[in-house]
């Protein structure tokens, strides 16, 4: 094993490492929240840093075993780009929905 082999195993598994404890953490917050609009924030910061880091994690494996091309490259590039844009999106719908269920203003039968 070179020194080179030995960095990017380290890589690896501080981003997979990194991004469990991030995402479990989120979790933890969210059990512990009190209502669902922080709920929701705490599953935007925990989606938004700890998938794409896991997604860099894969990235460096597949590196380090040899096996990366190009199209794997970007693919990972456009995972990790359509997650952040979804995860906002996503956020601020539920968030809506949530503020209209609070205050009424999502009844339908007015």
């Amino acid at each position: 094993m070179g020194i080179g082999s030995l960095i990017l195993t380290v890589l690896f598994a501080l981003t997979v490492i990194g991004g469990s404890v991030y995402l479990l953490g989120a979790v933890i917050a969210m059990w512990r929240s009190p209502d669902a609009m922080s709920r929701l924030n705490q599953l935007s910061a925990g989606i938004t840093v700890g998938v794409p880091a896991l997604v860099v994690g894969n990235v460096i494996l597949e590196f380090d075993q040899g096996t990366m091309t190009w199209g794997k490259g970007l693919t990972a590039l456009l995972a990790i780009a359509a997650l952040l844009g979804v995860a906002t999106i996503a956020s601020e719908v539920l968030g809506r929905a949530v503020l209209g269920a609070r205050d009424g203003s999502g009844d339908d039968d007015k």
